[in-house]
């Protein structure tokens, strides 16, 4: 019903194209290919297998190569021109995500605003301690500061790789991140949480986090659900994700959740009027959690809800990774949460005890 595991092929290079794999693999054993010239620029993306990533790698190469696309290789003198080319890459990259890229545009934002007239040759560790003064003093959160010098490396790396800086090393600036501060919201809810949640919701957005709960399944995976997803016959439900498409068992629940939705057409099967539902959902989670009287969880929540209800059931966890569309190393290291019941249990089930009870036999088993 779901894909088996399949051995990731090796990357391909060809001459100045190097091709390597992004995610999968699909339900039909194809990966996400993605290919890059000398320069770094994205030139092709697909589901393929090894082969046919070879020859549409080699059919990009057979093509004449167009004067518009030619790279300026002059030097660069400030680091604003170093960030305007590594944004020049970063836009023109078919595979990132619009919201992946409203990220990096806001770092760029930023980077620009502060280190725009910086002489390339004065980007050391003094610039860069400048920076992390500055952003500090303006309120910036620790977390977001790392992750815009994560992106100012890439940007001097790409820098480099185009001939537009000398080739030194940009000095590393080590930000020491409280977890007790900066906490990102990975809670698992409860069943009872979700359900007094959802009775502050209503319409799409009910539905939408009723099927999050009932599927496991990332949220633009239940956002993009199609009306043809639905395959009666073999009892599945395809979820088209960052890992391919999958194909998810219809339970009874699910099968009454959506009733008549999937009427066999093309069309959506939640509709939302904004530009991105992804936000909409998270704001109005969040908001049914605040007047439920609940802590706050996200529609992620949900999913690793999911991963704990599949572990203590007792499912084995290459079976419940192929039903969330995870890694099974991925799944446990990040999304199964460990309780104080949990461990309860463990220790009982283990009998971890029996040392009490062999120094007092007498002592009454519960």
């Amino acid at each position: 019903m779901n894909k088996p595991r399949y051995k990731r092929p090796a990357a391909i290079d060809l001459g100045d194209l190097h091709l390597s794999i992004v995610r999968g693999p699909n339900a039909e054993g194809r990966w996400y290919w993605r290919a890059r010239d000398a320069d770094r620029a994205t030139v092709w993306t697909g589901w393929a297998t090894r082969d046919e990533a070879a020859r549409e790698g080699a059919a990009v190469l057979a093509r004449p190569k167009s004067s518009a696309n030619t790279v300026q290789t002059e030097a660069a003198s400030t680091m604003g021109q170093v960030l305007d080319s590594w944004w020049s890459i970063i836009e023109g990259d078919t595979v990132l995500r619009r919201a992946t890229k409203r990220t990096y545009l806001g770092r760029l934002l930023w980077l620009r605003r502060l280190l725009s007239q910086v002489p390339v040759s004065g980007m050391n560790r003094a610039a860069l301690q400048g920076y992390l003064a500055k952003r500090i003093d303006e309120g910036a959160a620790l977390r977001s500061i790392r992750g815009e010098l994560i992106s100012l490396r890439h940007a001097w790396r790409l820098g480099i790789e185009r001939e537009l800086i000398p080739n030194r090393p940009l000095p590393s600036l080590k930000l020491r991140i409280d977890p007790k501060v900066h906490v990102c919201n990975h809670r698992t809810p409860t069943p009872d949480d979700v359900t007094r949640a959802l009775a502050e919701l209503s319409g799409e957005l009910a539905l939408t986090v009723q099927l999050l709960v009932a599927t496991g399944a990332r949220v633009g995976e239940v956002i993009g659900l199609r009306r043809n997803d639905l395959d009666r016959a073999r009892g599945t439900l395809r979820l088209n994700g960052k890992t391919g498409p999958r194909d998810f068992p219809v339970t009874e629940g699910l099968r009454t959740l959506i009733g008549d939705r999937f009427d066999g057409t093309d069309a959506p099967v939640l509709r939302f009027d904004v530009k991105e539902p992804r936000d909409l959902i998270r704001v109005q989670l969040l908001r049914a959690c605040a007047r439920a009287g609940v802590p706050e969880f996200t529609p992620h929540g949900l999913r690793r809800m999911a991963v704990d209800r599949m572990a203590r059931a007792g499912v084995e966890p290459a079976v419940a990774a192929s039903i969330t569309g995870h890694d099974p190393k991925v799944m446990l290291k990040h999304y199964r949460a460990v309780s104080d019941d949990d461990l309860r249990l463990v220790a009982e089930q283990a009998d971890l005890g029996w040392i009490a009870r062999t120094l007092n036999p007498a002592m009454e088993v519960t």
